[in-house]
């Protein structure tokens, strides 16, 4: 599903809007504290099969780091991998010299490579599937605290949604932050009978099927 629903703009009191723009600043750090976090963990996980440098370029193709945050998140990885990087270069140091290789040899060589190629590009999805479960987390917390702040302003699927808008969010992770949200929402005994029950609906508007919200996202009724 791609979310193609445009968020109602209204006008928000100064204090709802300060404690918006709180949260939101509070993401980004958590976002990219987060992903420093992951970066980290990526290239430890590769640090047998590739150098830090080409570990960190994987990391931010893979996982989808952000402009705005790839500067400060390669900034603090390295800063943290700064005793792996020493352990390298002492490595490095004690590494055999140039030896020339005969034909058969070569012929081996390529092919271990193209074998070892094909091993740390798994390697790197995999990597790269456990950061971004990591970062899913994250925005799953930070979306919901959207919606607590924005209880009152907005319905839940509107308070997420303008989460999801704010951080431009690609329509794949933004309908699975969405359905992970609404289910959490959902799952709050103390919410969902006064928000999404008691929200402007009739009891005749439950005897249906099907309850469709302005996301598009449809909750299956009996």
């Amino acid at each position: 599903m791609v979310v193609t629903s445009l968020i109602t703009v209204r006008r928000l009191s100064p204090e709802i809007r300060l404690r918006l723009e709180i949260q939101f600043a509070k993401a980004f750090e958590a976002l990219a504290e987060t992903y420093c976090i992951q970066a980290v963990e990526f290239v430890r996980r590769l640090r047998t099969r590739l150098p830090i440098e080409e570990s960190l370029d994987r990391f931010v193709r893979e996982v989808g780091v952000p402009a705005a945050m790839e500067e400060t998140v390669r900034a603090r990885a390295l800063i943290t991998l700064a005793p792996l990087a020493s352990s390298v270069r002492e490595a490095d140091k004690g590494g055999a010299g140039w030896n020339p290789l005969r034909p058969d040899q070569l012929f081996e060589t390529i092919l271990r490579r193209a074998h070892d190629s094909e091993g740390i590009a798994l390697d790197c999805r995999m990597a790269a599937s456990v950061s971004a479960e990591a970062v899913a987390a994250t925005h799953l917390t930070m979306a919901l605290g959207t919606a607590e702040v924005l209880d009152g302003e907005y319905s839940p699927d509107e308070a997420i949604m303008h989460y999801i808008r704010y951080f431009n969010l690609p329509s794949l992770e933004a309908q699975m932050l969405l359905r992970r949200a609404l289910a959490q929402l959902a799952a709050r005994e103390d919410y969902l009978p006064n928000t999404l029950f008691e929200r402007s609906m009739s009891g005749s508007a439950w005897r249906g099927s099907t309850v469709t919200l302005r996301t598009g996202l449809a909750l299956r009724t009996r």
